[in-house]
């Protein structure tokens, strides 16, 4: 893996020198030659947009068919990541890739198959770049190169790492050591021990990390003193930091590291690693408590980085936690209020280059927006007068991260709620509705309550982590239809969660609750919580509805007349899924319900069919009855059509860009999908469908169910929406449930429980 400091102009330098030492084609020394070799000195500088202008007005005066060619496309590719557009990168590749397809070496094709790897995983295609990279290992060893193999080895370990296969990762990163050993390639081995370093750590191997960052640090301190030896000095005095974090006995390693970039830095006169560098040594001093210290560090840190605002923020953030720590807390506010001025402009540009963009949001982006929501929500325990207005902002500093958590996970910056909420949905609840608003932090579980024009705040003493172990472990005993093994974690749950709320949801006399999970309550059915006391679930006390988030949410009743509506049905087994019997007698009963229906089944439920469909016809609801998947990789999410897969982007496509579309999707129903088992990201991509699909509101289910109980429930929910016009979706579902479990047959909440109402309940 790449370390977070010094990724982008690690990995790009590297590239380059590789390049020019395989020599693939040799230059004449004219005009053309030096116009390269200013592109070349913009780029060691670090001036990647000068390269890329440089290297664009050289291709242009290049005859295609020339030798020369190739070299400058591959040139270009790098400059253009090193500037973040990979786009243009990739299609760069493409075409050095087609000119090696006609008349390229073989060293010629494997090197831009190496290249291209590395883009595919910086655009979070790290499946891809694994397959591509991997196909040519054995190319890559007949050439007996081992300078080209280290290359295409290591681009493939980062690949592995972040598919989180970290024993493969590891065994691909030790053998890039030995190539680079056996090559004399300094760089290159540096590379590759400074990359095995983070793979111990997540394989919990801290004295290999510790004695491959000593070997690292050997090599990197007889480098000549210039700007590249401060950088990989930083990069390994950062995981100094996270090695002294399970070991603090090995505090002095990353003080002294850190020390010898400091002067490095000095020396160099280069604020950038000024600002790195004392920033920090503050968190040495952090982690040792010695805050007066620490802070004074992070000021310098700040003053440093006042021309660099991604790392502005990064420092702002540091004093902030260090004036919280000495209880502060007026002032650390202020300062984290100030930290996320800074972030929010920038945010998406974190994200640039980076192959793990979900270790960028939880390490960089997710702990500064909770970090104020923390202490926003303690400053509201304790006021009267202020507390409404606190907890409202600390509500909305969360509404925040929940947007970028979604926008990172559909890798979409766009996502927003599906319409636009007109009006307040607090206070527009109807007086039987209260939203729960769960935010999970590390001591302890915030409830906010809201009602209509009011929050209320309960504090549970229990932590994010702990909390998440109890929620793992009853969604595995949940799915285990033929046990009661979920029954304790279901009580302790409703203990934690709904017994401290519980009398004010009575004195409202609340009938419908809204709840908006966060982490791992996205992966379980809140419905099957457990009250003990009067031993009933809570689908028994309310209607329930979730939602990924209240500005994502636009709640508007529910049309019933003449209603367009697309039925889809997947009975037979393709693509090596299981057949659904229940799915004909499933559609048919909808079927009869409504008047303006059209049906795609089995063979005629084919993908070609279902998008030519949806762009001649706005239906208002549409019914998916198929098999479909949420993966922690929205490339693999999709549902199931008789012929291929059907993904969230193109159903996006062709629900939301319709030339027919003149308002939203009012259902979305997917009867038979799941998520892998306590993945929260696969559940963030079930709680986001909704939106990410175009709809207003998404029924659609944890985990694969029964499939007769799943027509029945599906089936009774259509029935009670489309007879009883005073209820909403919520209770529809609701009743629907009731009915379910009654069944003796199919009492077990792993039959009635994960099927999720999403977004707009009403």
């Amino acid at each position: 893996m790449y370390t977070k400091i010094y990724s982008v102009f690690l990995c790009f330098k590297k590239w380059f020198v590789i390049v020019l030492s395989c020599s693939l084609i040799g230059f004449a020394m004219n005009a053309i030659a030096n116009e390269l070799q200013q592109g070349e000195h913009f780029f060691q500088q670090g001036a990647f947009a000068k390269a890329v202008e440089r290297w664009e007005a050289v291709l242009k005066e290049t005859d295609p068919k020339s030798d020369s060619y190739l070299e400058i496309l591959i040139r270009l590719a790098n400059a253009y990541q090193a500037v973040g557009n990979h786009a243009m990168a990739r299609a760069t590749l493409e075409q050095a890739q087609h000119h090696t397809e006609n008349g390229g070496t073989l060293k010629q094709q494997i090197w831009v198959q190496s290249l291209m790897g590395d883009v595919l995983l910086a655009m979070q295609q790290p499946d891809a770049a694994k397959k591509i990279l991997q196909n040519n290992v054995d190319r890559t060893r007949t050439l007996n190169d081992p300078v080209m193999l280290a290359h295409l080895l290591n681009n493939l370990g980062n690949a592995l790492y972040v598919l989180r296969e970290y024993v493969d990762s590891l065994a691909t990163y030790q053998e890039v050591t030995e190539l680079a050993q056996q090559s004399g390639d300094k760089t290159s081995y540096i590379q590759a021990l400074t990359n095995q370093i983070p793979t111990y750590l997540k394989l919990g191997d801290l004295q290999s990390g510790l004695t491959t960052l000593k070997t690292a640090l050997a090599e990197v301190q007889k480098l000549p003193t210039n700007y590249d030896k401060g950088f990989q000095l930083l990069s390994l005095g950062q995981m100094a930091l996270q090695l002294q974090k399970h070991q603090p006995e090995n505090q002095l390693t990353a003080y002294h590291i850190l020390t010898e970039a400091l002067q490095v830095a000095e020396q160099q006169g280069n604020d950038r690693l000024k600002s790195y560098t004392k920033g920090f040594l503050g968190q040495i001093y952090e982690q040792q408590q010695r805050y007066q210290e620490a802070l004074q560090l992070t000021r310098q840190a700040i003053f440093f980085a006042q021309n660099f605002p991604d790392i502005l923020y990064f420092w702002e953030w540091q004093q902030a936690r260090l004036l919280q720590a000495q209880q502060q807390l007026p002032a650390a506010i202020k300062v984290y209020q100030q930290a996320l001025e800074h972030l929010e402009p920038i945010r998406t540009r974190l994200f640039i280059g980076q192959r793990d963009t979900l270790a960028v949001l939880h390490e960089r982006i997710r702990p500064v927006y909770l970090g104020l929501a923390d202490l926003l929500l303690q400053q509201a325990a304790t006021s009267s007068t202020m507390k409404q207005d606190l907890l409202r902002q600390a509500r909305d500093n969360i509404e925040k991260l929940k947007v970028i958590e979604l926008q990172e996970y559909f890798q979409n910056e766009c996502i927003s709620a599906v319409g636009t909420p007109t009006t307040d949905i607090e206070q527009n609840l109807d007086e039987h509705t209260a939203i729960l608003y769960p935010i999970l932090l590390p001591d302890r579980t915030e409830l906010l309550l809201s009602f209509t024009n009011s929050i209320h705040q309960f504090v549970v003493p229990i932590g994010a982590e702990k909390l998440g172990a109890v929620v793992h472990e009853w969604r595995n005993n949940l799915q285990f239809s033929t046990s009661p093994r979920f029954i304790k974690q279901s009580k302790q749950l409703y203990e934690w969660l709904i017994t401290p709320i519980k009398h004010k949801l009575t004195a409202h006399n609340i009938n419908t609750l809204v709840i908006v999970p966060d982490g791992p309550l996205r992966t379980v059915p809140l419905a099957a919580l457990y009250d003990a006391s009067v031993k009933k679930f809570l689908i028994h006390q309310f209607a329930l509805a979730i939602t990924p988030g209240l500005n994502l949410t636009d709640a508007r009743p529910f049309p019933r007349k003449n209603l367009l509506v697309l039925l889809n049905g997947l009975s037979e087994g393709v693509q090596n899924f299981s057949p659904l019997p229940s799915v004909s007698q499933e559609i048919n009963k909808i079927d009869s319900l409504f008047d303006n229906n059209d049906i795609l089944f089995d063979q005629t439920f084919v993908l070609e069919n279902f998008s030519d469909t949806l762009q001649r016809v706005p239906y208002e609801m549409i019914h998916i009855a198929s098999h479909g998947q949420f993966n922690r990789n929205p490339k693999k999410t999709f549902l199931l059509t008789y012929d291929q897969k059907l993904t969230m982007d193109h159903l996006q496509d062709l629900l939301g860009f319709s030339q027919f579309r003149k308002k939203p999707v009012e259902l979305l129903t997917l009867s038979a999908c799941q998520t892998a088992v306590g993945d929260e990201r696969a559940a963030l991509g079930l709680a986001g469908v909704a939106i990410k699909a175009g709809s207003r509101s998404a029924i659609a289910s944890l985990w694969f169910v029964n499939d007769d109980s799943t027509s029945q429930l599906i089936s009774g929910f259509y029935q009670n929406l489309m007879q009883n016009p005073t209820w909403s979706k919520a209770k529809a579902l609701q009743q629907a449930q009731h009915k379910l479990l009654i069944n003796q047959v199919f009492r077990h909440p792993a039959y009635w429980a994960p099927f999720l109402l999403i977004g707009n309940w009403l």
